[in-house]
């Protein structure tokens, strides 16, 4: 029977990957190898965003990366209402990924909710983008 020790040393917790540093007043959100497989999860992320930021009193810039993400169809429209929710912690969000599918799949999502999408295909592009006005 399976000890489950791949997905123990390989899988990173939700927790540990949201972060706040505060003297850039940055929120880098790292779902890289991160798969979405119940309503839970989003309801766990949600969550944990909001008990990070909310108390901060401001709006914060994000910077997400979705390399390697990967999410259950069915659960494609519920994570995009999740993510319009937490829009109302960021100024301005960056997301970036390398999977050419990933970003016109969540792109075409948030757009249907009036989210800007703001998909990059590199780290370096969501950065130099995100405090551009």
């Amino acid at each position: 029977e399976s000890m489950g020790l791949k997905r123990d040393m390989l899988e990173i917790p939700v927790e540990d990957r949201l972060v706040y540093v505060p003297g850039e007043n940055t929120f880098y959100v790292n779902f890289e190898n991160f798969y979405v497989k119940s309503s839970e999860q989003i309801r766990t992320i949600q969550n944990l965003v909001e008990k990070m930021l909310k108390p901060l009193g401001r709006k914060v810039y994000t910077i997400v990366n979705y390399d390697n993400f990967n999410i259950l169809p069915e659960l494609v429209e519920e994570y995009a209402e999740m993510v319009k929710y937490v829009m109302q912690f960021y100024e301005k969000v960056t997301r970036y990924t390398t999977s050419t599918f990933l970003r016109m799949k969540l792109g075409d999502e948030l757009a249907k909710r009036e989210v800007a999408p703001h998909l990059y295909e590199s780290k370096n592009e969501a950065h130099k983008h995100l405090k551009e006005t």
